[in-house]
């Protein structure tokens, strides 16, 4: 029966958020903004199987010639993939597993995060909003933002374990909490980037709170943080230094994808048609980014309800959490519109995040708090009974009004062979992001005036390398995403071309002797001059410095924290007995 008391409100959760991953159960897949999950999966565990650890090049996207998609693109959803993947799942199923946990955890953890302000109950309302909040289903049924949907699972995790490290200030949750802010960075480095003023605003709230053990909390905080960039030191070090060798800069942040063009309208954050379509200026969006009625019309009455106690002089627990969380709320929504142009424009940085819509995944965290403040006042106000049977009906009405967004526009009867074939990933999913590609590419415009690669179907390469020059007999020894290995034999010598982006961290050898490459061709391809005779061509994409520091910083801080966790936890269990003990 303990067990059962202690899983039920896991269980519950499940049949709370059934109806947000219902349609990921039936067969087939769907369409998607960003229909690029199924591929990326596939390139992952190509990369993975061949030995490349971590991955970081993939082999056939950016037009069969690859490029270091997993250097710059967080990798951690992708792991999870891989897992149930290995397992034997389908390519398909295994995302689609991952996207249900994604709607589970995330209510799990808001409910933990909400329970210890709000009790239960609240943190039941509040894990119910958070699951139905209009851009979950935005995010994942319309975009496809596969790694930012699964963001929703570690902010409130972030701030669940923050609360336990003010309550017990031990050195393990303080590695707890550096943990949690590893999986935002290594989930969605541009929800991380945003995410970090949310972080040191929580950080000061705590500090403040904890003004008598200032010292010791400021140092567990400060081992979270370390914790956290040690931890991802190995992905964020040459995901920063090395974009400059890419297109990203110049994708990004101009053209269609400047942030200026996606400032959401006030109208829009209340009522706006649900579609699947895109975002485009002028508020003309074919895509919905409402913040929920329900959430909206609850922080209104939670508020009032919280000023009428404040003027009565009620004595509030988490008085100041409640500020806050109406503080942020405030200032995510503000982010939102063009009134927030000037922060934007004075914090270049942002540019990297597009869409100032993205802060609504902000807005839904700490509306749906307020939603569970809600109910907890009304519980201090009136009494359990009225507000078991208020928060009751407010679960029922938030699933039921969300059945009509929390599906994808249809479902097609595919299998993995339709998104994993070489002609599929190499054109038509290589068009749609490229943004990693090694500058120096040659581009041209689009018709409305957007970057491309000026490459043809016609480019796409049928074998992993070109003869350019000489008669030259070539034999494929080895041809994975890192390594490509040839026999080649010339009488004459000649010229091959490599049909692999150059990229830092590409390295030639012949005959195990390395020599220097040239990319000074239309595409930056890797192009060398052949000796005359038989030789064994080696080209193996190796770690630069930055990474090979990154790797180093990762691994030994990943052993500090293991050293850590072992300590703390021995001591936690000793002191645990001695409490039982003196009982």
């Amino acid at each position: 029966m303990k067990i059962l008391y202690k899983i039920y409100p896991l269980l519950l959760l499940i049949i709370i958020t059934f109806v947000a991953y219902m349609p990921l159960l039936q067969n087939g897949f769907f369409p998607m903004h960003d229909d690029q999950q199924i591929a990326r999966l596939y390139e992952f565990d190509l990369a993975i199987k061949n030995g490349q650890i971590p991955p970081r090049w993939v082999q056939h996207l950016g037009f069969g010639y690859g490029f270091p998609l997993f250097n710059f693109y967080p990798p951690l959803v992708y792991y999870f993939g891989e897992v149930f993947y290995t397992l034997g799942f389908s390519l398909i199923t295994s995302t689609k597993i991952v996207m249900g946990l994604g709607f589970i955890l995330s209510a799990l953890f808001m409910y933990l995060w909400a329970k210890k302000h709000l009790g239960r109950l609240g943190g039941f309302v509040a894990a119910t909003l958070y699951t139905y909040a209009p851009y979950h289903a935005t995010d994942l049924y319309v975009r496809g933002a596969f790694a930012e949907f699964f963001s929703f699972v570690w902010i409130p995790a972030v701030f669940w374990s923050l609360d336990n490290l003010l309550e017990k200030k031990t050195i393990g949750w303080g590695i707890v909490t550096g943990l949690f802010l590893s999986l935002v960075i290594l989930t969605h480095n541009l929800i991380a980037l945003p995410f970090v003023f949310y972080f040191v605003i929580y950080s000061l709230f705590i500090l403040y709170l904890s003004r008598k053990e200032f010292v010791r909390t400021f140092l567990l905080l400060s081992l979270s943080g370390l914790v956290s960039l040690g931890l991802t030191a190995y992905f964020w070090l040459p995901s920063l230094l090395e974009k400059k060798f890419t297109l990203v800069d110049d994708i990004l942040t101009r053209e269609l994808a400047s942030f200026s063009l996606h400032f959401v309208c006030l109208k829009q954050l209340w009522d706006w048609p649900w579609g699947y379509g895109g975002s485009v200026p002028f508020c003309n969006d074919g895509i919905s980014f409402e913040i929920g009625k329900i959430h909206i019309v609850l922080f209104f009455i939670a508020t009032l309800l919280f000023g009428f106690q404040i003027v009565r002089k009620k004595n509030i627990e988490h008085k100041k959490t409640i500020f806050l969380g109406l503080s942020l709320l405030v200032v995510s929504v503000f982010m939102t519109t063009s009134y927030s142009k000037i922060v934007w424009d004075a914090i270049q940085p942002l540019s990297y995040l597009q869409f100032p819509w993205r802060y609504l995944l902000f807005v839904s965290v700490f509306s749906s708090f307020i939603g569970g403040v809600f109910v907890y006042l009304v519980e201090k106000i009136f009494n359990k009974k009225v507000a078991l049977y208020i928060g009751i009906f407010t679960i029922i009405l938030i699933i039921i009004s969300s059945i009509t967004i929390f599906h994808p526009e249809r479902i097609l009867k595919v299998t993995d062979k339709d998104y994993t074939t070489n002609q599929d990933i190499e054109w038509r999913i290589s068009k749609t992001s490229f943004e990693y590609v090694p500058k120096g590419v040659a581009t041209t415009l689009s018709d409305i005036n957007t970057t491309q690669l000026a490459i043809k179907r016609s480019d796409i390469p049928i074998q992993p390398f070109k003869v350019i020059k000489g008669d030259v007999t070539v034999d494929v020894l080895q041809n994975i995403p890192h390594k490509k290995i040839f026999q080649v034999d010339s009488l004459d010598g000649g010229i091959l071309q490599i049909n692999t982006f150059s990229f830092p961290g590409w390295t030639t050898y012949i005959d195990g002797n390395q020599i220097e490459y040239s990319d000074n061709n239309k595409l930056k391809l890797i192009t060398l001059d052949l000796p005359s005779g038989n030789h064994t061509i080696e080209t193996i994409f190796e770690n630069t410095p930055i990474r090979t520091i990154g790797n180093t910083i990762t691994l030994i801080t990943s052993l500090a924290v293991l050293f850590l966790g072992i300590i703390s936890g021995r001591k936690a269990y000793f002191l645990n007995t001695h409490e039982k003990t003196k009982r």
